[in-house]
């Protein structure tokens, strides 16, 4: 008999993209719920063997979420695997190598705070296997790709010297689905979080000089600290009013380039490595090489 899977979250690219992965999978068979559909959650908490939990967005929705499926497993009589996605933000300004048993600090912001009280939420199901994903990079993937690109074409990013030298611990998107089935059916890791990350580390320096090479946006311009100022304090501001105002008016034909938020800055400048021994040795993922990344993405942003 196949498994019956539900992923929360097929709303958002993560959740599409594993639906469509277990799609082709013999052992399972997927029910695929959104983000913000409570009566089909409580259905499919009754019926799923195990539960993706592939939940992305603002940190009220983060939270809710998971206050809303743990709450109905925890009336429930089924403990069915839970793979819990959550982020490399819940280590908040932790620097140097990080792997799974360094301090949860989340004082990054309200996104930080809230994968965080996510996470202690999760743990509270026996069966969470809990994932802490680093920069998700790709087709689909609008946050490291899809509004990179716009940056990196406009040239409003490109080389930004020493406010670009921290660590990107990226992670293609079809590697993380990857581990995401694998935690679905590997037995025996309830109970533990893993990081998410490819082995192969960059500075946020070259992951943008690489794509906007692989996106032909060259040549790559030098971008100064009176840019970057100007960028996160004055424009980035301006664009989102226009953005809210846009919004409220029902303007869709509006083209507003994405502001560049502030912290962007601070996490281009953080020297966090995220350790992925424990997934390589767990769940052994298969890392797409970097340059073959980049190209899949720049051709699907394209």
């Amino acid at each position: 008999m196949k498994a019956c899977v539900m992923v929360h979250g097929v709303d958002n690219f993560i959740g599409a993209r594993l639906v469509a992965s277990l799609a082709n999978e013999e052992w399972s068979s997927v029910l695929a719920v959104r983000g913000d559909d409570g009566a089909a959650l409580s259905r499919g908490v009754g019926e799923a063997q195990a539960i993706a939990h592939c939940i992305v967005g603002s940190a009220d929705h983060i939270e809710r979420s998971a206050a809303s499926l743990y709450g109905l497993l925890s009336a429930s009589k089924a403990q069915p695997r839970v793979v819990h996605l959550s982020s490399m933000t819940v280590y908040g300004s932790g620097s140097g190598s990080i792997d799974e048993s360094c301090d949860l600090r989340a004082d990054l912001g309200p996104y930080s705070a809230a994968q965080r009280r996510a996470e202690q939420i999760a743990a509270n199901a026996s069966q969470a296997v809990i994932l802490r994903a680093g920069a998700e990079y790709g087709p689909t993937c609008t946050a490291w790709s899809g509004r990179v690109a716009l940056w990196l074409r406009a040239h409003r990013l490109g080389d930004l010297g020493e406010y670009g030298d921290g660590v990107c611990n990226l992670v293609y998107i079809d590697d993380l689905v990857a581990v995401l089935r694998s935690a679905l059916r590997e037995p025996g890791i309830e109970g533990n979080a893993f990081n998410v990350a490819a082995r192969e580390k960059i500075t946020w320096n070259d992951y943008f000089i690489a794509y906007a090479i692989a996106l032909g946006a060259v040549p790559v311009r030098r971008i100064g600290a009176r840019r970057l100022r100007f960028e996160t304090r004055i424009a980035a501001p301006a664009l989102r009013v226009a953005e809210m105002l846009g919004h409220a008016a029902r303007v869709r034909s509006l083209r507003i380039p994405p502001p560049i938020p502030p912290s962007l800055l601070r996490l281009c400048r953080q020297e966090v490595v995220l350790s992925a021994a424990r997934v390589e040795r767990t769940l052994r993922p298969l890392w797409t090489p970097l340059q073959q990344g980049l190209r899949r993405a720049a051709e699907w942003y394209s």
